[in-house]
Order: structure tokens, then C-alpha cells, then sequence
């Protein structure tokens, strides 16, 4: 069994990187993570910040550097597959000590070790929407009046959304995980539990079946807060005879997987049923739409069709897929406006909502984009729910 990404797969992301900053012009290219953003950290070096940010180069010959705070430095050098690690100030936490007696690195210094003394002008940025200030004024001065940084973050962002034969068995695995979870919260949920109770149902299971941790925040909630698309977990007592939406989801090796499921305690009242049964049957059409060469925008046009068609355009919140790996909801995105060709092993999150004034649901799947169509990474309980 997998367990995780093999050293090599992670030399040759950086070879390809590499190329593409060689073909674009690029002296180097940068990557910025968080521990919670910290997908290309992660993709490039298996490392994955707590408490503190972190940062990689790339230069387009040699060898890439690790860039860390200066506390992480015993962690980083544990996971990393980047043997270059430099402790530098830009990547503290954000209490900002000042770590008095701590040798640190510029970025000054890093630019010039990584690119043999030529130093870096033209620098490409992978992180541009969460790359932090302290960061982004380091390289600015590192590369100069006269250097320039330039948007890229396709070129990581591309490269993961094709997955490997390796990535795929980890993103497998984990829905292996949260599906048996899921199952041990259908058969345990009980009336009088609180949402915080059943949450720790899956916790504990996923854990036992050897989650590396959760894949996100996992969602138990009930009654009219299931309306929200996003909401956390409280201490409400669940009611028989009210709705209840389940989103769990597990990390194994780095890989993320979601299953989304509603339910009822009891026999669920005949208009509450013909919603669900509409967000099931317009989850499962999706699926049909799916192929390699389709594209992209074309599924979310009939996405959104199918829900007018059948009467429920006002109930449409968003849909019918986002992109998933690393971080449970990453790039691209199925929307009217996607005007990219799905390609063979890209994996999506078939992500079915639907909102009403009384309450709302979720369906939702991992898939691997086929030659055909699709391969469903879960597929257990996709039917109406009552316990």
C-alpha cells in the first residue's frame, strides 16, 4: 500500500518546474505555504508548517531551498526532502518575536547561494493571494530596482492538477477512511447527541483506521443552520425529525478526501425527501457529463440546467465541482466560466447543494476524470438516509 509520495516524485515536480522556468525566462520561482495554506510547501518538500509560514526557491539550475522561521528548523529538516534549509525572520509566526541570538538568512543570501552568486531578477511568484507582506517586501528588495516579479502560479497549480498513479492511491485511501467513518456515525447517531459529540464519533474512527489527521473542518450540523454551505460544529442537541448534514473528510499520505451526506433521525417528511432526492439525482447526473476532452464550463452550464429545468433554479447555491489534492478544495474550479478541457487524472470534489428557507443539503464525492468518464472515489450511502 501507499503511504506516501516516493523522494523521486518530488526530485522530478522540481525538474519540471525547472523546464518551465528555463522555457518562460524565469531565474527562479517561489512558492509561500501556512499551516493552513500550505499545499505547494507540502508538494515540493513534503514539509508542512505548524505555528510558523515557510517558503521555497526554485532556481531554473541547482538546487532549491527550504525557507522556514527560525524555530522549525529540527521539524523541517525531519520531513523535508530539500536537504537546503534556511531560518529566516520573513517566516516567523505572527507574534513576531524577535528571536535575539538566532543566526538567520536573508533573502539577499538565499538568492545568491541558490543561483551560484548570479543572483535572481526575474522572479516568479506561486503564491500571489496569500503571499504576506514581510515576504513579498524581502524579495522585492532582494531582487532590486531593476528586478521583476511576475505572476505564475499556474505553473505549480497546473502540475497538480493531474494527478500521479501515487497521489491517486493516497486520495483513494483516504475516502477508504472516511467512508468506514461515515458508516460509524450512521450507526451510532443518536437523538440527544451534540454536534460536537458526533463529530468526535468520526475523529475517533478516522484516526483508528490510520488517518494522518482530518482533511478539514468536519461538519456536523442540524436543523435550519444546515442552509449555510460552511458552518461549524456547536453544542445543539440533534432532534429527531430535523435534517442532518454530514461532511467528513480524512488526510492520508498529504491527500485530502470529503463525503458529504444528509440524513434524518426517523421517516423524513415527503417535501424535506423531494429535495434531497433532487440534490441526489442532480449529483449523480453530473457524473455523466464528466469526461476527458468535455469542457469544463460546459458540465456547470448543464449543472445549472438541470436545476431550472426541474424547477429548482432558486434553490441552486454553487456547483457542480471544485478541484481536490492536497488541500480538500483547490484548483480549477467547474463554473460557466471554466473554459478548460478536463483532462485524464484530475480529481474534483462532485460538490450537490442544495438551499431552501427551512434548511439545506450537501452531496458530495471525490472523482478522478477517465478516459470515459468518471472513476468515483465513494459512492456508499447515496441514497435517502433515514436512521
Amino acid at each position: 500500500m501507499v503511504t506516501e509520495i516516493p523522494r523521486s516524485e518530488f526530485q522530478d515536480r522540481i525538474r519540471r518546474i525547472q523546464r518551465e522556468l528555463d522555457r518562460r525566462n524565469l531565474d527562479a520561482y517561489l512558492v509561500h505555504g501556512s499551516e493552513i495554506d500550505f499545499a505547494n510547501i507540502l508538494y515540493l518538500s513534503n514539509h508542512w508548517p505548524q505555528w510558523e509560514t515557510a517558503g521555497i526557491i526554485v532556481p531554473r539550475e541547482g538546487e532549491p531551498a527550504l525557507m522556514i522561521g527560525p524555530e522549525a528548523e529540527p521539524f523541517a529538516r525531519a520531513r523535508s526532502v530539500i536537504p537546503r534549509i534556511h531560518k529566516m525572520i520573513e517566516y516567523r509566526e505572527s507574534a513576531e518575536p524577535d528571536y535575539p541570538g538566532i543566526p538567520v538568512s536573508t533573502f539577499g543570501d538565499v538568492f545568491a547561494e541558490v543561483s551560484g552568486g548570479r543572483g535572481i531578477r526575474r522572479l516568479g511568484l506561486g503564491d500571489w493571494s496569500i503571499l504576506p507582506m514581510p515576504v513579498y517586501e524581502g524579495v522585492k528588495k532582494a531582487v532590486g530596482p531593476q528586478g521583476e516579479l511576475i505572476r505564475a502560479e499556474d505553473i505549480v497549480s497546473g502540475m497538480r492538477t493531474v494527478k500521479s498513479e501515487n497521489e491517486l492511491a493516497l486520495i483513494r485511501r483516504a475516502h477508504e477512511i472516511t467512508e468506514d467513518a461515515l458508516g460509524e456515525v450512521i450507526g451510532k447517531i443518536k437523538p440527544g447527541m451534540t454536534e460536537k459529540q458526533v463529530v468526535g464519533i468520526a475523529l475517533e474512527a478516522m484516526y483508528r483506521r490510520g488517518a494522518e489527521c482530518e482533511g478539514f473542518t468536519q461538519y456536523v450540523f442540524a436543523g435550519v443552520n444546515t442552509r449555510a454551505a460552511i458552518f461549524r460544529a456547536t453544542h445543539k442537541k440533534i432532534e429527531a425529525g430535523e435534517l442532518i448534514q454530514l461532511n467528513f473528510g480524512a488526510r492520508f499520505g498529504g491527500y485530502c478526501s470529503a463525503i458529504g451526506r444528509p440524513l434524518i433521525i426517523g421517516k423524513m417528511p415527503a417535501e424535506m425527501k423531494r429535495f434531497v432526492q433532487f440534490g441526489l439525482d442532480a449529483h449523480q447526473r453530473t457524473y455523466e457529463w464528466i469526461k476527458a476532452g468535455v469542457t469544463a464550463s460546459d458540465v456547470a452550464k448543464k449543472f445549472h440546467r438541470y436545476y431550472e429545468d426541474n424547477g429548482f433554479g432558486s434553490n441552486h447555491l454553487y456547483g457542480p465541482c471544485h478541484g481536490t489534492g492536497i488541500i480538500e478544495v483547490e484548483k480549477p474550479w467547474m463554473e460557466t466560466s471554466s473554459d478548460y478541457p478536463l483532462q485524464e487524472n484530475m480529481t474534483f470534489m462532485a460538490d450537490t447543494f442544495v438551499t431552501t428557507p427551512d434548511f439545506g443539503l450537501r452531496w458530495e464525492d471525490g472523482i478522478r476524470v477517465t478516459k470515459t468518464g468518471v472513476e468515483p472515489f465513494s459512492g456508499k450511502w447515496q441514497k435517502i438516509i433515514e436512521v
